[in-house]
């Protein structure tokens, strides 16, 4: 699976599927910068880092997101921002990441311009969840999110154009908003899951 998702992003382009109205891939210009990492372990069975951010933080607190952050004048790129701030925030070693690539930027609700990347890390690295951003750590696996078992959908309206985007609960966290946007990004353009959002999917749960 590893190997499809290195060969995918090298090779995939974006679709509609991917992200509709939502797509701006590069960096808009002009917006504070921001780089979050899709962490991924790399075993048979491979799970996604996801953390639970701390209600001490200025903005999205208590959400579910990717380790990430804004992007520093030391930096001396995005891929060094995401590799800098998942250090800082679950303690993650840079050494320990091997980056395979990025998805498109996107524009967060803040006006701020997030790029993901991917990152292969090694199973039994150890994490943590100690800084004053981050209140949890957990690991979603990639066979939980290709069911694309929706929590809900969240109707969202963009250039004219309606889309209904996926909300996810694992355990007692909901992935919703832009990290999963993001993450639905990364399964349609790594994996070809193929997962629409031009119509409202059924609720997990929900008869019919």
């Amino acid at each position: 699976m590893l190997k499809t998702i290195e060969d995918n992003l090298n090779k995939r382009k974006s679709t509609w599927l991917d992200q509709l109205s939502l797509k701006q891939s590069t960096p808009k210009a002009n917006l504070p910068k921001a780089a979050v990492l899709i962490a991924i372990t790399d075993e048979e069975s491979p799970e996604i880092i996801y953390t639970l951010r701390s209600n001490k933080v200025s903005s999205h607190q208590g959400e579910v997101s990717f380790p990430g952050g804004m992007q520093e004048d030391s930096d001396k790129d995005l891929t060094m921002t995401a590799l800098r701030e998942s250090e800082e925030e679950i303690g993650l070693p840079r050494e320990c990441v091997n980056i395979l690539g990025s998805l498109d930027t996107m524009v967060s609700r803040f006006n701020i311009s997030v790029t993901p990347f991917v990152g292969i890390i090694p199973p039994d690295v150890e994490l943590n969840s100690s800084s004053e951003e981050i209140q949890a750590c957990f690991n979603v696996p990639l066979s939980f999110l290709l069911e694309d078992k929706r929590y809900r959908n969240d109707e969202v309206n963009r250039n004219g154009q309606t889309f209904y985007m996926p909300a996810y609960k694992y355990s007692s966290y909901i992935i919703w908003g832009l990290t999963a946007m993001i993450t639905v990004n990364f399964l349609n353009r790594a994996l070809d899951a193929r997962i629409d959002m031009s119509l409202p999917s059924k609720i997990e749960g929900e008869e019919g």
